[in-house]
């Protein structure tokens, strides 16, 4: 609404009609002192008004009447004229001063625009809860449409890729350097010796004991002078097998059972040599070669896409399905899981459970100023990003808008934007008009009526 063309539009007809009724009173009741001024002054208001009136119109189109004056015509409708230098000096404006790349990026280095994000996001709940539930929607709508097979080959690939490369020999040995040396090896250790000292002393192995050594006894009867000794010994009651065989059982059980204490030196031999044979995974070429060759041979044989596939479509099921998935308060109880006893509170859909972490990053985001400076940094860097790669392009789009523009369309934009401004340019040439005739006559009268007739040449 251009409130100032009403004003200058009413002060032309005011000013026409009051030249017109003071000439009324001069012409039947003659002229006064004071009467010539305001008739000077109103003209001059008048001629203000009315110059003011030509130069803007003259901005859009040719004033009534112009166009049979050559000389005067040339000089209006000034803007579908120059379009092109207009259109071409706007572009070059916009670009280079008002939208200029400093200028945008210090202004925006200005705002701070997480917190301005967080606190619009956190003010809306019912926005909060939209924006929710179209990130989840959008997850969704993805996860559906995701071809579970090809996803499946792909990782398979890629698993394969990283993996082939790989050293296995050289992680060998160092878990075999920190697996020997941790608790779990020496209690693992222990448990073995525990087990073959079970083992030994069983009915079993003590009848293939037995056995042993009356095979023994016999391979050694075969020598005619050893045959005469076990005779006399086992004459007198002085050797049997059941003898043997508790002996050899004492000395076992007693070997086994110092190789539990973690400082016996038979113990630290034989951990020496494990973790030396293990060793060779990474300093012996030619084991390293085997392992290799035995890894790439797995890589090559195994098909992982099978097993990829499905854990890909039941996780695309969990989630598009909507059905129960565990509370993070009970994500590690498998024993109450497997049982069965899980009650209708400790289950929530995946979309509340979604719900649930979006909520928590937003408190964590929203509560951490890292996480904020953070989010700030990322979006700034986006979007000086996006004004790098189509800044360019600003004079060009302003071009090409105003380009798009016929005469009349121009014409009524720089009017919708800057009409009202411009038609007070003529209530100033009222104005201005009036305080000037003022000053003339005054001056005009002070020199001629009072100091003129008073010179004397």
């Amino acid at each position: 609404m251009m409130k100032n063309k009403k004003i200058a539009d009413l002060s032309v007809a005011l000013l026409i009609s009051l030249v017109i009724i003071i000439n009324l009173v001069k012409i039947n009741f003659g002229s006064t002192e004071y009467l010539e001024m305001l008739s000077f002054i109103i003209e001059a208001a008048l001629v203000g008004a009315i110059a003011d009136w030509f130069a803007i119109t003259a901005l859009f189109k040719e004033p009534f009447l112009v166009g049979k004056i050559p000389i005067i015509a040339s000089h209006t409708a000034i803007i579908s004229k120059n379009r092109i230098i207009i259109v071409n000096a706007v572009a070059n404006m916009v670009q280079n001063e008002l939208l200029s790349e400093k200028i945008l990026k210090n202004k925006i280095e200005e705002i701070n625009i997480a917190d301005r994000l967080i606190e619009f996001i956190d003010k809306n709940i019912k926005i909060k809860s939209q924006l929710y539930e179209k990130l989840i929607d959008f997850f969704i709508e993805k996860l559906v449409n995701i071809d579970s097979l090809k996803l499946a080959l792909s990782l398979e690939s890629n698993l394969k890729q990283k993996i082939e490369p790989i050293e296995i020999s050289v992680y060998i040995d160092k878990a075999i350097t920190f697996g020997v040396q941790s608790d779990e090896f020496k209690e693992i250790f222990n448990i073995i010796l525990d087990n073959v000292i079970e083992y030994i002393n069983r009915e079993e192995a003590i009848e293939i004991l037995n056995v042993f050594a009356n095979e023994i006894l016999k391979k050694e009867s075969n020598n005619v002078f050893m045959k005469k000794i076990i005779g006399i010994l086992e004459s007198v009651n002085a050797i049997n097998t059941s003898d043997i065989t508790r002996s050899i059982l004492k000395q076992a059980n007693n070997l086994l059972i110092n190789l539990k204490d973690e400082d016996d030196v038979l113990r630290l031999e034989i951990i020496e040599q494990i973790k030396q044979l293990l060793e060779k995974a990474n300093t012996d070429d030619y084991v390293k070669l085997g392992i290799n060759e035995w890894k790439i041979r797995i890589i090559k044989e195994i098909s992982l896409k099978g097993y990829l596939n499905i854990i890909i479509q039941n996780v695309i099921a969990i989630i598009s399905e909507k059905q129960v998935y565990l509370n993070n308060n009970y994500l590690n109880d498998s024993d109450k899981f497997e049982k069965g006893l899980l009650a209708k509170q400790d289950v929530i859909s995946i979309i509340s459970w979604i719900r649930t972490e979006l909520q928590k990053s937003f408190n964590n985001i929203k509560n951490d100023s890292n996480n904020k400076k953070t989010m700030d940094d990322f979006i700034k860097k986006s979007i000086f990003k996006f004004i790098e790669s189509k800044y360019q392009n600003v004079g060009d789009i302003v071009k090409q808008v105003l380009n798009n523009m016929d005469d009349n369309s121009l014409n009524n934009f720089v009017i919708k934007k800057a009409g009202n401004e411009l038609h007070g340019i003529r209530i100033n040439g009222c104005v201005v008009g009036a305080l000037f005739g003022g000053f003339v006559f005054a001056l005009t009268h002070l020199i001629y009526d009072f100091i003129l007739p008073n010179i004397k040449f």
